[in-house]
């Protein structure tokens, strides 16, 4: 049951990230970005600047996001999309509430609440499944090894004769 729990998550952060490299795609189509000033006095005629920037911050966390996805069980890599994804929603939170650079609206509210729920999973479920609890059976290559080498007796030289 656990390991369901484990593969159903990772799938929601893989749609997370996925939903992240489209809103990438759609920054370098549209042009215009959903966030900044639309007013015609603000933009220069095809500078789209704003656009090009929030399209790079969501191709790089889609990036930090998979990298979760595959590497769960590592503790830092888990904190690096946490981190990602906290920094979107403050993004996303302050353009539209204290900068005005946008409204409440499904462009913003639909990211933030994806993201809100992968964060508290991100905190909850390997915590849950105790996916960072030190392991007592190490099974890398240098232990098994170690081990085997173990099991040898050592062979001592003759004694010489005088």
């Amino acid at each position: 049951m656990e390991r369901k729990l484990l593969y159903a998550f990772r799938g929601w952060i893989a749609f997370v990230a996925f939903m992240d490299l489209g809103t990438a795609f759609r920054c370098y189509i549209e042009k215009r970005s959903f966030l900044g000033d639309h007013s015609d006095t603000q933009f220069i005629e095809g500078d789209y600047t704003v656009s090009r920037i929030i399209g790079m911050y969501c191709l790089l966390k889609a990036i930090a996001l998979v990298h979760c996805t595959l590497y769960i069980h590592y503790k830092p890599v888990v904190s690096m999309g946490g981190c990602a994804l906290a920094l979107t929603m403050i993004l996303y939170s302050s353009e539209a509430l204290y900068f005005r650079s946008s409204t409440l609206n499904f462009y913003v509210i639909f990211p933030c609440v994806l993201n809100t729920i992968t964060l508290l999973g991100l905190l909850y479920i390997p915590k849950r499944l105790r996916l960072w609890d030190p392991q007592t059976d190490i099974d890398d290559e240098n232990s098994q090894l170690v081990r085997q080498m173990t099991g040898f007796k050592k062979r001592r030289a003759p004694k010489k004769l005088p």
